[in-house]
């Protein structure tokens, strides 16, 4: 890839935001990744994992993609197929977090639309929210329009 050291950043950046702050309660308490995975036992995890839906199991994904990346990135190997997966699965869970919680307060009849969405995200999600996001559709950006490396004509 041509934009290589963009590539990696956004891939750090979606590394980052198991550090940081996602989501900002009404109390005062952050919600942060890696303090909740931290704290996790064997028993713990396997109850997490027996009940997760495949959004769950996605969003995990996100991290390991994101860390594969990074990998292939510092050996020179990285692919843009790995950047465009590495960047579309968060992009794709909110767009499926985002249709699903307009379907429900239809359904449910709260008072809630599309409209409400950015003053409720910037009152809401933290750095660690942004940078996955932002990190993500960087990658996927890339995965998409960087012309790949150029090679060595011979002859």
């Amino acid at each position: 890839m041509l934009s290589r050291p963009l590539a990696i950043v956004a891939a750090f950046a979606i590394l980052a935001s198991l550090f940081l702050p996602w989501l900002s309660s009404p109390f005062g308490e952050n919600v942060v990744p890696w303090s909740v995975l931290s704290k996790l036992d064997a028993a713990g995890a396997q109850a997490i994992l027996a009940d997760a839906g495949p959004e769950t199991i996605a969003y995990g994904c996100s991290f390991v993609l994101a860390a594969l990346f990074v990998i292939f990135a510092l050996i020179g190997r990285e692919s843009r197929l790995l950047a465009f997966l590495t960047g579309v699965l968060p992009v794709a869970l909110v767009a499926w977090a985002l249709v699903t919680l307009l379907r429900q307060t239809d359904a449910t009849g709260l008072s809630f639309s599309g409209s409400d969405i950015p003053e409720v995200t910037t009152r809401m999600l933290g750095a660690g929210a942004w940078a996955w996001v932002l990190g993500a559709s960087t990658l996927a950006t890339l995965g998409v329009v960087d012309p790949g490396r150029r090679h060595a004509r011979f002859g």
